[in-house]
């Protein structure tokens, strides 16, 4: 027969509200006995109706009417560990909770319910060696008792806070490390307190830990007794979601992702509504690299969760700056969905790609934030942590140190048992660290209070919320992006010379798929899309795309990817401000290996010309540069001619003027010896006069320069100019 105290985890709740769940489980337990007292079953009625108070009320005339009434103290005993807080002074409900239990244990020495409970308040009120004998002796207890006497749920239960104990120990020597003679405080500390040398001097500071030793072997039993107890609590109760994320959580730390991703896809068979089984599955497929596959199980995930779930992830203040972030807080739900679509939609690193890949490692951060640093104990999201921000911005730091804070007092004590911890997490051996520091067995660290380490992540903040990588690798995607008055004064013609570096892409594949996409306003709305799928030679891959604008602001993503993981990207924002008529202008310049006319017959525009653009803008520099652009906004005299003049000018990367001679241009012969600076006069039709050149810089060291064209209309004395960079190399 099943004890009276029995256990049944209920679904969907809100994971901030773990430290509940105990609770209503027990009010949800196996229907009541005849012979159970009615303030019992008031009790279990208000647990299961969230009425906490109702319940310890209902327990406290229990146990005042029938004192020999077991399972009256024993769930007043763990309803008061599961709600008493953990702060050390805070200790009456704990007083309570130690007497409930006691008395309970005494009236019903085998029930290992009470022993477990009895642990778990021993673990919350820091007494950690009580804590592990009494676990210990619970955990014998269950194992002593026939299956049939204790029920799937409380076996589950049992089992559940066993795994906790030594996941604690478990936690407080991952990463330990032993650093001998470590500055805590240097001379020049002043203001910024301890560690002032992290932030002073981070270098020289890390030095300290490069030859540090591991001594985190000393949790090693426990990572095992953890992992055990919590497939324990699985096999009684494979709905358990407290013991699967736990034990899940550990696996995707471990990189053990196959045995997490089976773990994850029993527990959604055994829980097909519960959305934690699918937002452990999309950590788990971005970390294998499934982006699109991640998104799904994220998306499906935030779809079957409770509101607060659902808000909670779809929620982005954690990656904006301060002042976004209030005002975005303030909206009101359909203006902070609207900001989201914006905010990701621009994120995304590759529209080629199904799905957003920097979406995607947010979500993954923010789950494995709050299952990493969460505490059952506490209810509180992990990603609210103070680490858990952090991580959330971030990512996982490149190094983690732990150290002990205090050596340890007790007899024959190892370091792993000592005081409290410093946690260090460092992004680069140049960087300062983000320090942290918790009381052994807390879960909840910290920035350490004495130093500048919150500082540094407020500075941080502020200069870049958020950073994110992607699971394949991103190269440059070379173009030339120009624009030119178009059709008539109010449109913009934009052309973009692109090249995809299809030695750097080629991956064994024999084709490419090209993108362009654009975007315009503030709600960032896609008004165009270009995708293609081509053969790719083993030589670079040339596209030119032309488009009329509207006058405006548009961001565009130009891209290039193979199957594999690789990717060319090249983003930016183009203005296309019109070339209005009566107003001197000038296109961008077009640098081009060689501009040649299509007829010397007055060619109207760039499309009576052959221009071999170099759209890496990288030359020989033992062949000329070529460049091309239009002129647009010329006073004529009464006989339709436009006078002005062209100055040329070519700097290093310095800024000082280099030499350079201009080997041909429109209008002039080739024997014609030509200035940087020349007058034109032309006959101007009212749009625009195409100009051309071609530069010799032989002489000139590599490097990279800039070529600044001025043109003044001299009969208005109006000036306009343009100029773009190259560089020059040598060619064996």
């Amino acid at each position: 027969m099943c004890r009276s105290i029995s256990l049944r985890p209920l679904q969907g709740i809100p994971f901030p509200a773990v430290a509940l769940a105990v609770l209503l489980s027990l009010a949800l337990a196996a229907p009541l006995s005849a012979q159970e007292p009615q303030l019992y079953a008031d009790a279990r009625q208000a647990l299961a109706d969230g009425d906490t108070l109702a319940a310890l009320t209902a327990l406290r005339a229990l146990t005042d009417s029938e004192p020999g009434y077991a399972p009256g103290w024993g769930l007043l005993g763990i309803v008061l560990t599961e709600v008493a807080s953990g702060v050390e002074t805070d200790f009456q409900q704990r007083r309570e909770a130690d007497r409930a239990l006691r008395t309970a244990w005494r009236l019903d020495p085998s029930n290992p319910t009470y022993l477990m409970a009895l642990g778990s308040l021993m673990r919350k009120q820091q007494m950690y060696f009580d804590a592990r004998r009494v676990l210990n002796r619970a955990r014998k207890a269950l194992e002593d008792t026939p299956p049939e006497e204790i029920a799937p749920a409380e076996r589950a239960y049992l089992w559940y806070e066993l795994g906790l104990h030594h996941e604690d120990v478990y936690l407080d020597t991952r990463n330990l490390v032993l650093v001998p003679q470590l500055p805590v405080f240097t001379p020049e500390c002043g203001s910024l307190g301890s560690f002032c040398l992290n932030f002073t001097r981070p270098k020289a500071f890390n030095e300290y830990f490069m030859s540090a030793t591991s001594i985190e072997e000393d949790g090693a039993d426990d990572l095992e007794q953890m992992a055990d107890a919590f497939r324990r609590a699985l096999e009684a109760d494979p709905k358990h979601a407290g013991a699967f994320r736990r034990l899940a959580v550990h696996l995707i730390d471990q990189g053990e992702y196959s045995a997490a991703e089976q773990l994850t896809q029993r527990f959604q068979e055994e829980s097909p509504n519960n959305p934690w089984g699918y937002l452990t599955l999309g950590l788990i497929q971005q970390r294998m690299g499934r982006d699109s596959l991640a998104e799904a199980q994220f998306d499906r995930g935030i779809s079957l969760a409770g509101r607060d779930i659902a808000e909670h992830y779809l929620d982005i203040h954690y990656v904006l700056r301060d002042e976004l972030a209030e005002r975005y807080e303030e909206a009101d739900s359909e203006t902070r969905r609207a900001v989201e679509d914006v905010i990701w939609r621009k994120s995304d690193p590759l529209y080629l790609s199904p799905g957003n890949e920097v979406r995607v490692s947010h979500l993954a951060r923010m789950s494995f934030a709050d299952l990493w640093f969460e505490d059952p104990s506490e209810g509180r999201w992990g990603s609210d942590s103070e680490r858990g921000q952090v991580y959330v911005r971030y990512g996982e730091p490149e190094r983690i140190w732990q150290v002990q804070r205090d050596p340890s007092k007790e007899p024959g004590g190892s370091l792993a048992r000592g005081g409290g911890r410093w946690i260090f997490w460092n992004y680069g051996w140049d960087l300062p660290n983000f320090i942290f520091e918790k009381q052994l067995r807390y879960r909840h660290a910290s920035h350490v209070m004495a130093s500048a380490s919150k500082s540094l992540e407020e500075g941080a903040k502020s200069i870049e919320p958020a950073v994110y990588s992607t699971t394949f690798e991103i190269i440059d995607y070379p173009a030339q992006i120009a624009r030119f008055r178009g059709a008539a004064d109010s449109i913009v013609e934009v052309d973009i010379y692109a090249e995809a570096p299809a030695e750097e892409l080629l991956e064994q594949r024999d084709t490419i798929e090209l993108g362009l996409f654009l975007f315009a306003g503030t709600r960032y709305t896609e008004i165009f899309r270009r995708v293609l799928r081509a053969p790719l030679a083993p030589v670079p891959r040339a596209i030119t795309y032309s488009l009329p604008l509207p006058a405006g602001t548009y961001s565009y993503s130009l891209e290039a990817r193979p199957p594999g993981k690789l990717a060319a990207v090249n983003k930016g924002e183009i203005v296309a401000d019109p070339f209005r008529d009566g107003t001197l202008a000038v296109s961008d310049l077009v640098l081009a290996d060689t501009v040649v006319p299509k007829t010397l017959d007055s060619p109207a525009d760039r499309r009576a010309f052959a221009i071999e653009v170099n759209r890496r803008r990288v030359f020989d520099r033992d062949l000329p540069v070529g460049a091309y652009w239009e002129v647009y906004g010329l006073v004529t005299d009464p006989e339709g001619f436009a006078n002005y003049k062209i100055e040329l000018s070519v700097t290093d990367a310095e800024g000082k003027g280099v030499l350079a001679k201009v080997a041909g241009a429109f209008g002039f012969g080739d024997d014609d010896d030509i200035e940087l600076t020349y007058e034109r006069v032309v006959r101007f039709n009212g749009e625009r006069v195409p100009e051309y050149i071609s530069i010799e810089l032989a002489g000139n060291e590599p490097g990279e320069y800039r070529l600044t064209i001025e043109v003044e209309d001299l009969s208005s004395e109006k000036r306009a100019t343009v100029d773009r960079t190259f560089q020059l190399i040598t060619v064996e």
